[in-house]
């Protein structure tokens, strides 16, 4: 397979306004100061362990708890962990072979659900308070899948890649009894997937009792807080061997700071474990998941730079297009009435390629009526719940079995899960997915000596997977305008647009512009082979090599391209992945290590399946590459472990519209846990990056990302341009990107520190409460005279208290009830932006029986 990635990344900041926002010099101040202290307390304790070590003597070696709780061998436990911040510091997420995470040369963050509690993490969107390299990877608001070196990432169960979850509901952390966050290419021992890192979820029910035992929740908060949970593990014998059965059930009716949405889950976990030999045992299990009422959003429109700075938001409707039907929308002939259309595709939508210069006034676009400006209430946003859609089920299953023998293990694995949802925004928006993932997998794992001083690992495995996808889309035809609609007079007929879903049998409605029926498999072989010589120089090797089938057709409405219209495509593609780490021993507790890795992963459109335009371009594969070098430690008698990291990653990328361009990314990552004493832990992460986007070139050479754009980006102001929206297809058309440019939506900096405190065991009890906050750099578009989101500062804190069986746990984020922003990722993240919670709070409590 050819890999081409431009050298080129562009300049550093193609948007003058990113470096000339007009802040009060109190506040640069006051941004200085929490900056510098958050750095100084996320490496200060690295800089006073280096020394004290030395006057110490060598570190006692790393502790090494199992994931399944067991006891390793000559293994030194440290008890004192009140935050749950090291007793899962061992781990075959990432290689396959067993290690701890000090002598694993990648990056990687273990989240347990202990830490979870204390440090208030709810969704993935929280990671960001105790993981380096990730930020906010909601989707429209939804926080579906988190965001890892400046990419969404994919999600695992267990080390099996789940179907494609782009906003569809909220991933449900607090279902697990841990996270694993893996920052770089997934490891070759389960498959081929994004360069940017991956998320892996262990079930709670993964955690086997040996005692019958239970627990119940109940928590309430901040907009209608309501979420029940329940757990039970059962341990019994059958056939005389031990066997166990674990149950896990939530339920959530809430509200939320956005009004209008209304999350609603129900989920339920099980899992069976039977030993049916001393050396034989089988585990399966499954979870399901029904969510709605978490609709997508962009936010708030008619984004201004003023609207930000001082919370001025224009007002006012265009009445040339109207809901004459009296149907509650306005449907294609209403809009084409009005602005007509252009080969099947709306003339509301303005594109600057299919103009002699920029696209220029159009009265049909006039605010006409209630023009002035207002200021938003921030729970307000672009929703209407009378008529919007957010429906999702989830369906997974997985079975094990594990046959040991003296010095090796043989695994046999099946997995599968499927999705079906259904999305509607009311801007136009709208979208159906059924996904399912097959995957069968066979791994044998051989562990040897060739003689005192070369020992060596192998991990094997085989596998193969098959990917069904039917993706319903509609957005291509351009009845979708998000200005439209004065927020603060709310949802009118005259800026809800139809959707699929509203069409009546023989009614005027609008149809799916797509219609992507897809099946890719995988099929597939990876080896890994670890040598340690001397205890101390480690060299392992991954290598895979995987072939892919692939099958698509489209039968939308609108397809660009007519050749492929309702054509069936095929493709076969093999592809070899790589990856090559060593990393060495000191002996005083710091191993500096150094990783290379070259991959691929399949193009994907919004549903994990495979669009018939990929297939026709001649390559259904992404190529990768990352270069990550860094040092993990453990000093202090291993109560003080982390790492520091430099990475520098290339891929290519693809938008909704098929636009694929190549991407640099590099960046610093620190992470650290202290446990100071038994009674205080501190936590420190930080995150210095970058991502540019090679040069797409010139107009119409057809390279670049699609992009949405405001009025006054060609000089029309917003009174004369809310009425329609105004868009290039390609970024190679907006002179100021064709050079490449920086993705401002990912901040440059991100700081975080947290300090908890665990009382000692009193008669009333233990209680405790952790403090901190995270700082995160500006970010905003990349456009001309684009928008910028300010940095801040947000602080957040709990408190807790466990009595024999009980334990209430109280939770306050946004402490100082900051206002800001963060911005939408991908086509509408020059126009919208999200509106962020104020103070909110959590109170949780537990029964444990």
């Amino acid at each position: 397979m050819i890999r081409n990635f431009s050298a080129a990344t562009g300049p550093q900041d193609t948007n003058p306004a990113l470096t000339a926002v007009a802040v009060p010099e109190c506040q640069l101040r006051l941004t200085r100061v929490l900056r510098s202290a958050l750095m100084a307390t996320a490496f200060s304790p690295l800089m006073l362990a280096t020394a004290a070590q030395a006057q110490d003597g060598a570190a006692q070696p790393p502790e090494t708890v199992a994931p399944d709780g067991h006891e390793e061998a000559n293994a030194i436990i440290v008890t004192a962990d009140p935050a749950g911040l090291l007793k899962l510091q061992r781990t075959d997420s990432v290689l396959g072979v067993t290690r701890p995470l000090v002598e694993t040369p990648r990056s990687i963050s273990i989240v347990s659900d202990t830490t979870m509690d204390r440090y208030s993490i709810e969704d993935v969107d929280d990671f960001v308070t105790t993981s380096p390299g990730t930020f906010g990877g909601s989707f429209f608001g939804v926080p579906g899948a988190v965001s890892i070196r400046g990419s969404i990432s994919d999600t695992y169960f267990r080390g099996f890649k789940r179907v494609q979850n782009d906003g569809m509901f909220p991933a449900p952390i607090g279902a697990s009894s841990r996270i694993e966050l893996i920052r770089g290419p997934a490891p070759a021992i389960y498959g081929a997937s994004r360069i940017g890192g991956l998320l892996n979820f262990y079930p709670r029910t993964a955690e086997k009792g040996q005692a019958l035992s239970g627990e119940v929740s109940y928590t309430t908060g901040s907009y209608d807080k309501n979420k029940y949970t329940a757990e039970l593990q059962v341990p019994f014998y059958l056939g005389g061997r031990y066997a166990g059965l674990s149950l896990y059930g939530e339920l959530e009716d809430s509200g939320h700071f956005i009004r209008g949405r209304k999350p609603n889950h129900k989920l339920v976990q099980t899992s069976f474990t039977h030993d049916l030999s001393d050396s034989l045992s089988i585990e399966l299990g499954g979870m399901y998941l029904r969510s709605k009422g978490y609709y997508q959003t962009l936010g708030w429109n008619r984004v201004t730079q003023d609207l930000i700075d001082n919370g001025t938001y224009i007002t006012g409707r265009d009445t040339d297009m109207t809901d004459l039907d009296g149907n509650g929308r306005l449907t294609p002939d209403e809009v084409d009435a009005a602005v007509g259309s252009f080969f099947g595709t709306s003339n509301i939508r303005q594109f600057i390629e299919f103009f002699f210069g920029p696209p220029g006034p159009n009265t049909a676009f006039d605010l006409d009526e209630g023009v002035g400006t207002t200021k938003l209430d921030r729970r307000t946003a672009f929703l209407d719940p009378d008529s919007e859609i957010q429906r999702a089920k989830t369906i997974t299953a997985y079975v094990d079995l594990v046959k040991e023998f003296d010095d090796s293990k043989l695994k046999l694995q099946g997995f599968y899960d499927r999705l079906d949802g259904k999305v509607y925004v009311s801007s136009g928006f709208a979208a159906q997915h059924e996904a399912s993932t097959l995957e069968l997998r066979a791994s044998y794992q051989l562990e040897t000596e060739f003689s005192d001083d070369v020992k060596a690992e192998f991990y094997a495995t085989a596998s193969h997977r098959i990917y069904d996808s039917i993706l319903h889309t509609n957005f291509l035809s351009g009845y979708l305008v998000v200005d439209r609609r004065d927020l603060s007079r709310g949802a009118t007929g005259s800026d809800i647009f139809d959707s699929p879903f509203s069409i009546e049998p023989g009614g005027n409605g609008i149809g799916w512009d797509s219609i992507f029926d897809s099946r890719w498999t995988d099929t597939g072989g990876a080896l890994v082979v670890d040598l340690k010589f001397w205890d101390k120089l480690s060299v392992i090797a991954n290598g895979r090599y995987d072939y892919y089938r692939a099958r698509s057709i489209n039968t939308g409405n609108t397809v660009f391209n007519p050749a492929l219209k309702d054509v069936l495509l095929r493709a076969k593609q093999g592809d070899f992945s790589y990856s090559i780490s060593g990393n060495f021993d000191t002996g005083f507790g710091i191993i500096p290590y150094i990783t290379y890795a070259e991959g691929s992963a399949v193009e994907t459109n919004g549903v994990g399946g495979i669009s018939p335009e990929v297939i026709a371009a001649g390559n259904i594969l992404g190529a990768s590459d990352l270069l990550e070098a860094g040092v993990k430690f453990s000093l202090l008698r291993d109560t003080l472990v982390g790492s520091l990291a430099y990475y520098e990653q290339h891929r290519t990328r693809q938008d909704p519209f098929g636009n694929i361009s190549g991407e640099k990314g590099e960046g610093v990552e620190f992470e650290m846990r202290y446990l100071i004493n038994d009674h205080l832990t501190l936590t420190g992460a930080a995150t210095v990056q970058d991502f540019t986007i090679a040069p797409p070139g010139a107009c119409g050479s057809g390279n670049g990302e699609f992009v949405v754009v405001p009025p006054s980006r060609f000089g029309i102001s917003g009174e004369d341009g809310y009425g329609g929206i105004f868009a290039a297809l390609n970024a190679s058309c907006l002179p100021e990107l064709q050079n490449g440019y920086r993705r401002n939506t990912i901040p440059k900096e991100v700081y975080s520190a947290y300090l908890t405190y665990t009382s000692p065991e009193t008669e009333y009890g233990t209680f405790g409460g952790t403090l901190g906050g995270t700082y995160i750099s500006k970010t905003g578009g990349k456009i001309r005279d684009a928008i910028v989101i300010p940095g801040y500062f947000s602080a957040r804190a709990a408190v807790f208290a466990e009595y024999k069986s009980f334990n209430i746990t109280a939770t306050i984020e946004n402490l100082f009830d900051k206002e800001y922003f963060t911005p939408l990722q991908g086509v509408y993240e020059e126009v919208g932006i999200i509106p962020e919670a104020g103070r909110t709070f959590r109170v949780t409590g537990t029964f444990k029986f």
